[in-house]
C-alpha cells in the first residue's frame, strides 16, 4: 500500500518550522517595539521639559509686563499731578500779572 500523504515527521517539521518563524518574528517585534517606545518616551520627556521651560519663561515674561503696566500707570499719575502743579503755578503767576509764553508742543 503506497501512502499518498506526507509522513508524520514532515508534518511535525514544518510545524516546528512554523512556530520557530512566528516566536522569532514575536520576538524581533517586541525589541522593535521596545526601541519605538522608549524613543516615544525619550520625546515625551523632552517635549514635558521644553513646555515647563516655556511656561516658566511665559510666566516671567507676564511678571514683567504687569510689573511694567504698574510703573507705566505710576508715572502718568505723576506726570498728570505735575501738569496740575504747572497749570496751578501759571495761573498764580497770571493772576500776579506775569506773562506766560504758550506751551510748545513736542
Amino acid at each position: 500500500m503506497e501512502e499518498t500523504t506526507a509522513p508524520w515527521w514532515l508534518a511535525g517539521g514544518a510545524a516546528a518550522l512554523w512556530i520557530a518563524r512566528e516566536f522569532i518574528g514575536a520576538v524581533l517585534s517586541r525589541k522593535q517595539d521596545k526601541a519605538e517606545s522608549e524613543g516615544s518616551v525619550a520625546l515625551i520627556a523632552g517635549l514635558t521639559a521644553r513646555v515647563e521651560g516655556l511656561e516658566a519663561s511665559q510666566l516671567k515674561l507676564g511678571q514683567q509686563l504687569a510689573e511694567e503696566m504698574k510703573l507705566r500707570m505710576e508715572a502718568q499719575e505723576l506726570a498728570h499731578k505735575l501738569k496740575l502743579r504747572v497749570l496751578s503755578l501759571e495761573a498764580s503767576l497770571r493772576g500776579l500779572g506775569a506773562v506766560i509764553p504758550p506751551e510748545i508742543p513736542g
